[in-house]
This record gives structure tokens, sequence and C-alpha cells, in this order.
């Protein structure tokens, strides 16, 4: 299933020996960053921080790891309809960006949408179920008389699997190049489901 929501993780991180400083730096590129996406069209309520910390800067010097002031790393997170043109000016709008930051995408089903789908999967599971127990019936001259009982999901995960959970897609933004601006397809979702049919038999 091709995803319908895109999630973009823009880090940005900001670096002073002085603790309010890094702080107050960080804020600065922070303001930038929300800027530009308003700038290309999205809502300041879509625009969220979804990590913010400051630690100690360690560097190593003479094989010895020293203080050197404060590092302070936000995350900020936009989620976002998946079609190209989005993709597309994102990466063109930060493709000129002067603050320095790193970018990546992921990419997900929205509860709709994941909701009509996990329906749909339950029906396929379950008409998969009856004709594999039709198809060992008749190979063991055993007659079905009815569903006694149904399973959902197994013991221990019920409900509908992700079947392959890496589609993402990274991308570390300094300059983008031309052909990265034409943007990317995702992978598709997979997911799957358990049905378990018991039968009385005869």
């Amino acid at each position: 299933m091709t995803p319908d929501t895109g999630i973009l993780n823009i880090t940005i991180d900001n670096i002073n020996l002085d603790f309010s400083k890094s702080i107050n730096g960080l804020n600065s590129k922070s303001q930038d960053i929300t800027e530009q996406l308003k700038k290309i069209g999205f809502k300041q309520s879509s625009i969220r921080t979804d990590d913010f910390n400051v630690r100690k800067n360690r560097v190593y010097r003479n094989n010895k790891s020293i203080d050197s002031g404060y590092k302070a790393t936000q995350q900020i997170q936009l989620e976002f309809k998946n079609d190209q043109k989005n993709i597309t000016k994102i990466l063109d709008q930060f493709s000129k960006s002067s603050t320095e930051f790193n970018l990546n995408f992921n990419f997900k089903l929205s509860d709709s949408l994941k909701e009509n789908v996990q329906k749909q999967i339950i029906k396929l599971a379950t008409r998969d179920a009856i004709e594999k127990a039709e198809l060992i019936s008749s190979a063991s001259n055993i007659d079905l008389i009815k569903i006694k009982q149904i399973k959902y999901g197994t013991n221990y995960n019920s409900g509908m699997r992700l079947y392959n959970r890496n589609n993402g897609v990274a991308e570390v933004v300094s300059t983008i190049d031309n052909s990265i601006i034409k943007g990317f397809t995702p992978k598709d979702i997979v997911y799957s489901e358990n049905i378990l049919l018991v039968w009385d038999i005869k």
C-alpha cells in the first residue's frame, strides 16, 4: 500500500561555550526553519518539535575528553500529504537554506487509510483461510461442517502487523543537486493479518 502521509524531520544544533547562548542560537535556527516551511505553504500549527535537548559538548584533544561548552539540539517535525509536489517544494526550498541542518523523510498510512486497509486485509485473510481449508479437506476426503471458532491475530500480537518497517528515505542536506530536487517515490508499506478458523469436520 502506498503511504499517503509524509513525515519531514529536520534536525538542527548549535554549539556555544555559554549554556544560554547555545539555546538562543538554536532558537534562531529553529525560527528560520519554521519560516521557510511557512513560506512554502505549511501552517505553523503543523510544525512541531519532536525532540529538544542540551548537553555538554565534549571534544577529544591529546587523547583526552574535555568539555567545550554546550550543544543544543532540536528536531522539527512536519506531517504532510504525500505527493511529488510537496516533496519537491520542500527539497527545493531547503536547497537554498543558509541554516545548517540534517533532513530526512519517513512515510506512513493516515489513520483513515490504515483503517480501510485493515478491513480489506481481514476479508482477504479470511477468504484465504477458507480456501485453504477447502483444499485440505478435499485432499483428505473429509467434510467441512461449519466454522466452530475464529481467532484473530496471534497470541502475542493481535491486529494488523507491519511487514516491512524500512519505509523511510533519508537525505543529509547541505547542497542538493537537481536530480534530488526531482524527488523520489517511497516504498509501499506491506501489512499482514493472521486469521485462524477452527472447523467441525466429519
